[in-house]
């Protein structure tokens, strides 16, 4: 089947200061993944990199039915679903990140599961852009981590998973099937991962022999997997396309792991 006659085409992008990810599938051809990845140029802005990638994309994004962008960003917070009232997400959101750009969209991902909602924000210039390709639905790193582990649950009762995306890190600690934390932060360096990682594993009273960590992401999670297990003795590699046959998408290399599950577990 021809990508360009597919009868329901989803476009997936992944937004990051890095860089650019196209994905066109059909969900009922696994054989119809198309990928594409565009550096940003650090000298200019995220939306011009965004205009410039979209006129450039080699894909045909013409005539899709469905599109879902990932937004890449540590500057999230989460709200629990009693408090969540469609209303005051701007007011939470401001309230933990007083410092925002006022140029921005605050999205909230729901998620029926943990009864959270995740909020974060979108430049508005790209929230406006990709609004004129038709409908979005927008994700970011830490929702899709959320709804990956709800999706296909881990098994441990208490563990922690930390994904490694470039500069990005996020944490999640979970407790008998409940989120207890989840939090991100940005920095290169393996030894302030290390740090931030054991801080919050000795916070969440976790055992170095008895608890597991699951690491997931990147070429990162292979810098910092020999680190931390100098402390901790059950690690374990997150691949999200093992539970899946075999297809196109395994056999595409350096896919972003958020882009990755949110392909397969949507």
């Amino acid at each position: 089947m021809k990508v360009e006659n597919l009868p329901s085409k989803t476009l997936s992008i992944r937004i990051s200061t890095n860089g650019f990810c196209f994905c066109i599938y059909d969900a009922t051809d696994a054989d119809s993944v198309r990928y594409h990845y565009r550096p940003a140029d650090a000298a200019d802005t995220l939306y011009s990199n965004l205009c410039k990638a979209l006129e450039e994309c080699p894909l045909d994004i013409s005539g899709v039915t469905e599109i879902k962008a990932i937004v890449a960003t540590t500057d999230f917070t989460t709200l629990p679903a009693e408090y969540d009232d469609n209303k005051n997400h701007k007011i939470f959101y401001r309230t933990c990140f007083p410092k925002t750009d006022t140029a921005v969209e605050i999205v909230a991902n729901r998620l029926t599961a943990q009864s959270i909602t995740v909020l974060f924000p979108i430049d508005k210039k790209i929230y406006e852009r990709l609004a004129q390709m038709g409908d979005v639905s927008y994700y970011t790193t830490a929702s899709i981590l959320l709804g990956y582990i709800a999706r296909c649950p881990l098994g441990d009762e208490k563990y922690i998973l930390a994904c490694y995306q470039g500069d990005m890190s996020f944490i999640l600690s979970v407790n008998g099937g409940k989120i207890e934390l989840i939090n991100g932060f940005a920095t290169p360096d393996a030894t302030n991962q290390l740090y931030y990682l054991l801080s919050i594993w000795n916070a969440q009273d976790m055992l170095q022999v008895e608890h597991t960590l699951y690491l997931c992401g990147d070429k990162s999670v292979e810098t910092v997997s020999p680190l931390l297990a100098k402390f901790i003795k059950n690690i374990k590699r997150v691949n999200p396309n093992e539970l899946f046959s075999p297809n196109l998408l395994n056999k595409t290399g350096n896919i972003p792991f958020d882009l990755q599950a949110l392909l397969l577990c949507e």
